[in-house]
């Protein structure tokens, strides 16, 4: 008899024998709807919160799974750089509206956010009191992603830091002796993360300047006194990967590589863009190194009450050869993120359970999930391929796309974009040279841009392929291939630019 962890097919049988999810009603909120995927294939998601909308919501998520999508996107057909409003208002304004569809639908709501919020907790307590939240509070996941905190412990627990690595507090820094110590370039990471924008990439004194200015305007009188984590400069990868602390023990995911600050793709030098989880980037030492990193760190926070999901991420270097020959712990990130729903279909690929799964299982309380079996699911592991590449407007405005991409399965022919047929998951693709175009694919009528005074590093859209994203002689960079196929992307959605306009006052609920 199989174990229940042995297959992603078996599981979903044991699902629906043992019931551990019935008469759950799963509410997902998070930055774009695709990324309740993730948690589909264990449970029904009947509602989802969204900051983006896309051409694949109307197409697949309301059309084919039913879900009820309230997205600021397409409440407001707008597409901003910056999120804060979305976080800030949106279910301030709108509560009403989603808790009373949401509960209209009976059974027992459970809300999984992509990471927790302060506004989150708001409609939580004040509005849906009777809903189940499946993640920690927001005050626990600051405590668990205080950068400072893990570089404290980093050697009670045995995991390797960078060397080097200080802590100062903001009002102690000075260029000159950093660049010095850290022979030119250097990374600042400010202990709370800032929901993924606390790492900044330091390379020349213009870079310092507006880290600091930006630090200064955000944290206002603290400044001076909050402690910043100062690490050198590697010239490696940042490899990534994925754990769930779970029935007091903790499972792995397959590693993957994070393409951050690709100048031809982005302006900021620690802006992500993509995931790779195709690459050979890694020896089978390496991964072992990585796993049990993941399983230190996941003990530890689990040891402080931490449940769920988590992620740590790597700094590394590389020999001559770009081969990867250290790795290091950079910082965790106590919530789901960008990799998880790509890591989600990925597995699936392979029948294999997503780590997603273990998120609900210590939300939900099953127990019949055995140690023993976490640790087998952990031993073997099967490769998966896998990637993700983030496409971005390269210039400030106002823009609205005119060339008519919809969201879909494609491929590259003479030179051209030819849509071969529906899809918004890699899983339905059915040959190497076939990709996704998926997550944020614009929609006609949508501005992309602060409709008044514009914006530039939009996110666009995803490209999901089987292959490898990086340039196989530099792992921090996208491959010409890649460069080529998103260049012809971009240069399909159209995008021209469109008059300014007020944004559109959202109706309250």
């Amino acid at each position: 008899m199989p174990g229940t962890l042995s297959s992603l097919t078996y599981l979903k049988k044991t699902i629906a024998a043992l019931g551990w999810f019935r008469d759950a009603r799963l509410v997902y909120h998070g930055l774009g709807p695709i990324g309740a995927d993730m948690f589909r294939h264990f449970m029904p998601v009947t509602t989802i919160i969204s900051l983006f909308y896309g051409d694949e919501v109307s197409r697949y998520i309301e059309a084919e799974w039913g879900t009820k999508v309230f997205s600021y996107e397409k409440m407001n057909r707008v597409r901003l750089n910056a999120a804060d409003d979305y976080y800030l208002n949106f279910l301030r304004d709108h509560g009403q509206e989603i808790a009373a569809h949401v509960d209209s639908l009976g059974g027992k709501p459970c809300l999984a956010p992509f990471a927790p919020s302060d506004p989150i907790h708001e409609f939580i307590y004040t509005r849906v009191p009777h809903w189940r939240l499946l993640t920690h509070i927001k005050i626990a996941q600051d405590y668990f992603e205080f950068k400072a905190r893990l570089a404290q412990e980093a050697g009670k627990i045995g995991i390797p830091m960078p060397p080097e690595s200080i802590v100062l507090p903001f009002g102690k820094l000075a260029y000159k002796k950093l660049t010095d110590r850290f022979e030119g370039a250097f990374v600042i990471q400010t202990p709370l993360s800032q929901a993924g924008r606390g790492t900044e990439f330091i390379f020349n004194e213009a870079d310092y300047a507006r880290v600091i200015d930006e630090k200064r305007r955000l944290m206002g009188h603290a400044f001076a006194v909050t402690a910043a984590k100062i690490t050198p400069f590697l010239s490696g990868p940042s490899p990534n990967c994925t754990g769930c602390v779970v029935n007091g023990t903790v499972v792995v995911s397959q590693p993957d590589i994070q393409v951050v600050g690709d100048p031809y793709f982005v302006k900021l030098p620690g802006q992500y863009i993509g995931s790779d989880f195709t690459v050979k980037a890694f020896s089978p030492e390496q991964v072992r190194l990585m796993h049990d990193v993941v399983k230190r760190v996941g003990a530890l926070m689990g040891a402080h009450g931490y449940r769920g999901n988590f992620v740590v991420d790597f700094l590394s270097t590389v020999d001559k050869d770009n081969r990867v020959k250290e790795i290091f712990v950079s910082e965790v990130n106590a919530r789901m993120v960008g990799e998880s729903q790509y890591l989600a279909d990925f597995q699936a690929m392979r029948d294999s359970v997503p780590l997603t799964f273990f998120h609900l299982a210590e939300w939900f309380d099953v127990r019949e999930i055995t140690k023993g079996e976490i640790e087998e699911y952990n031993r073997t592991l099967p490769e998966i391929r896998g990637s993700a590449l983030t496409l971005y407007t390269q210039k400030k405005g106002i823009f609205t796309p005119k060339g008519g991409v919809t969201a879909g399965i494609y491929r590259r022919e003479n030179g051209k974009l030819v849509r071969v047929r529906d899809g918004y998951l890699l899983s339905q693709t059915k040959a190497d040279d076939e990709f996704v175009l998926s997550v944020g694919v614009p929609w006609e009528g949508l501005v992309i841009g602060h409709p008044k005074y514009g914006d530039c590093n939009v996110s666009l859209c995803y490209i999901l392929t089987r292959d490898s994203i990086v340039d196989p002689h530099n792992y921090r960079i996208v491959s010409t291939k890649w460069r080529e196929i998103a260049d012809l992307v971009t240069e399909s959605i159209g995008l021209v630019p469109c008059e300014s306009r007020e944004l559109i006052k959202e109706k309250k609920g």
